[in-house]
């Protein structure tokens, strides 16, 4: 057999009433980030840093076209695609290769001989002829 349900009225809640009750329960809920949040406040209105962000957000689009003038300038690019090129160039290196190297150290240092074998390698000349290259650009960048 079915039991009566009781009638309730719907009453909804009062939002800004319920803000309220919260926000006055949050100071004891959360007291030591509050004090947290105050002691950073003050840190950063001593160093202005709270002036400084006021001010880049008052000249928002000055400062935008600005950063924009100086990231699409000539030397900006150049300096993007030099280390682009820089990083692909280490991503090739063989790391173990590198760590043989750089280890080898307290061993025997190589004779004239076999320097100059290991310099006659296609390798050591090309890397030779890159860095040849290099100073010739560095060269006529100065004379400009």
């Amino acid at each position: 057999m079915a039991l009566a349900v009781d009638f309730r009225q719907f009453t909804p809640r009062n939002s800004r009433a319920d803000l309220i009750r919260k926000l006055e329960q949050a100071p004891e809920e959360h007291a030591e980030a509050l004090l947290s949040a105050y002691d950073l406040l003050q840190r950063m209105h001593e160093k202005g840093l709270i002036e400084l962000a006021n001010g880049l957000l008052s000249a928002s689009d000055t400062v935008v076209d600005r950063a924009v003038d100086v990231i699409s300038s000539k030397q900006a690019v150049t300096a993007l695609r030099a280390l682009l090129m820089v990083s692909n160039l280490l991503n090739s290196i063989d790391a173990d290769e590198l760590h043989k190297l750089l280890a080898a150290t307290d061993a025997k240092p190589p004779s004239l001989w076999e320097i100059g074998k290991q310099a006659m390698s296609a390798n050591a000349r090309r890397g030779m002829a890159t860095g040849v290259g290099l100073l010739n650009l560095l060269g006529a960048a100065l004379r400009k």
